[in-house]
């Protein structure tokens, strides 16, 4: 037996190794290329779950702002007439007439109850569907949610508005001043809106056809909110949009329709008549006021005195 091996020529030795290398070869390539086939298969899979979660996360969260935010008009038979009104009401606060006097608001903005049903709502759909939001997505859809969060202050700017003991509004007026601030404010802010909704649109479709399976290490939601991305997201609502800019001026729309409700006229007070008002009004904030102003006055005196100058009336001053 030993002997029938040794005669085998040399040729056939070296013809049997290589068979033998070459089917070794070949399992160490199968096995690596279905081990990598079986990685590329499941990560086709897990995007193409993420891909349908994303989209029917995305569809549902757009679908229900279209339909909260549908439109409404003014309905009344005289609608040109009010639409007027509306419009001047606009400029004389400093505030945007977006469809340059074509009045139209969402039918969220019609009553603080239905507001605040709409923005509860909103937030639910965005801690539901969190884990499958594209990370640009989720960031415009919490800028929004900080956005209409600003209308929820409303009815507190309201209570701060100080009114003379046993004038205090009702709450039937206290209902119709935020009701009515939130309908002027929803149509300002109209135009607004609807260019948030159009980049909405424009990143749930960016976010399917560009799949970006990768996702950020840190939350927004990280640190009860207070990061740098919540920042961003803040600055951008309190530098760039209506009700962050203009809030000197909606402050003073609220003032003058809690004033006109009760039938105060402070415009035509002089500055003892309301000093006297605020001192009723509110013992401790004409306290805060006086205080500030005493404190001014001995720094502006102080300085006077070091640059050996004089103060006189304003009156004088020509």
């Amino acid at each position: 037996m030993d002997n029938m091996f040794l005669n085998i020529p040399e040729f056939v030795w070296t013809n049997i190794t290589t068979v033998i290398s070459t089917l070794i070869c070949g399992l160490i390539v199968a096995f690596f290329t279905s081990t990598f086939l079986k990685k590329k298969e499941e990560r086709t899979r897990i995007a193409g779950v993420i891909v349908e979660k994303r989209m029917n996360s995305e569809q549902d969260v757009l679908h229900f702002l279209e339909k909260e935010l549908f439109k409404e008009e003014i309905k009344i038979k005289n609608s040109s007439k009010y639409d007027t009104e509306i419009s001047n009401l606009l400029k004389i606060y400093g505030l945007p007439d977006p469809h340059d006097g074509h009045i139209q608001y969402s039918r969220i903005f019609l009553s603080q109850d239905k507001f605040g049903t709409f923005f509860h709502q909103f937030e639910d759909k965005i801690m539901t569907h969190k884990l499958w939001l594209d990370t640009k997505v989720k960031t415009h859809l919490i800028f929004m949610q900080l956005y209409f969060g600003v209308f929820n202050i409303i009815p507190l700017m309201v209570k701060r508005i100080p009114l003379p003991k046993g004038q205090e509004l009702t709450d039937e007026e206290f209902k119709a001043v935020s009701d009515k601030v939130l309908l002027i404010l929803g149509i300002s802010c109209d135009g607004e809106i609807n260019d948030f909704m159009s980049e909405l649109n424009e990143l749930i479709v960016d976010s399917v056809y560009k799949l970006e399976l990768k996702r950020p290490r840190k939350s927004m939601l990280r640190n009860n909110m207070y990061n740098v991305d919540m920042k961003k997201c803040l600055k951008r609502v309190y530098t760039k949009t209506i009700v962050g800019v203009g809030q000197e001026n909606i402050f003073k729309l609220v003032m003058d329709t809690v004033y006109q409700v009760k039938g105060v006229e402070v415009t035509e007070m002089n500055h003892e008549e309301y000093e006297e008002f605020l001192k009723k009004s509110d013992p401790q904030i004409n306290k805060e006021i006086q205080e500030a102003f005493q404190s001014f006055r001995n720094e502006v005196e102080k300085a006077v005195r070091e640059s050996s100058g004089t103060i006189g009336n304003k009156k004088d001053i020509d």
